[in-house]
């Protein structure tokens, strides 16, 4: 009670088969496609200043050195008020990628930077990050070398020391 296929039905099977075959192929890398299409059409993602897992041992900004002490505790040279909280806001910093085409343009006005010497844990030698601050932002580059637009205030970054 078998049915009998003729040439042209095998080659229609075959075809069939081949055709189911190549999409089963396709359709990840069409899934993949369709959510980056997605993605990039949305919010611009935020990318971080430091790597997803970085623990900071050492923070050097142009005023103040802060140093992880055995205890777990921070240190401050000069003294600051809360120096764990300045060292979180610089663990955690993420901000919106900036695009070369807009760097160029925003060139003439990166006059005044400033550098922080981050040391993480795991890392022989510091991230260097370079720090911009215009009317509406920063502009800090991340350790992968992207540019990142913050909006903080100046002393998120910098604390001043008390008096």
């Amino acid at each position: 009670m078998g049915v009998r296929l003729s040439r042209r039905g095998w080659n229609n099977v075959i075809i069939i088969g081949v055709i189911l075959f190549i999409a089963v192929i396709q359709f990840p890398d069409l899934l993949r496609n369709r959510q980056a299409a997605n993605e990039a059409a949305g919010t611009p993602a935020l990318a971080l200043l430091l790597p997803e897992l970085a623990e900071i041992n050492r923070l050097v900004l142009p005023a103040h050195e802060l140093l992880r002490e055995a205890s777990g505790a921070w240190r401050s040279q000069p003294p600051l008020a809360d120096a764990a909280q300045v060292v979180a806001h610089w663990q955690a910093l993420a901000g919106t990628r900036v695009e070369d085409a807009l760097i160029a343009q925003l060139k003439p006005q990166l006059t005044a930077p400033r550098t922080a010497e981050i040391w993480l844990a795991s890392a022989q030698e510091p991230i260097r990050v370079t720090c911009y601050q215009l009317p509406q932002f920063w502009l800090l580059r991340n350790w992968q070398g992207q540019w990142l637009a913050v909006t903080v205030d100046e002393a998120y970054l910098f604390p001043a020391s008390p008096e």
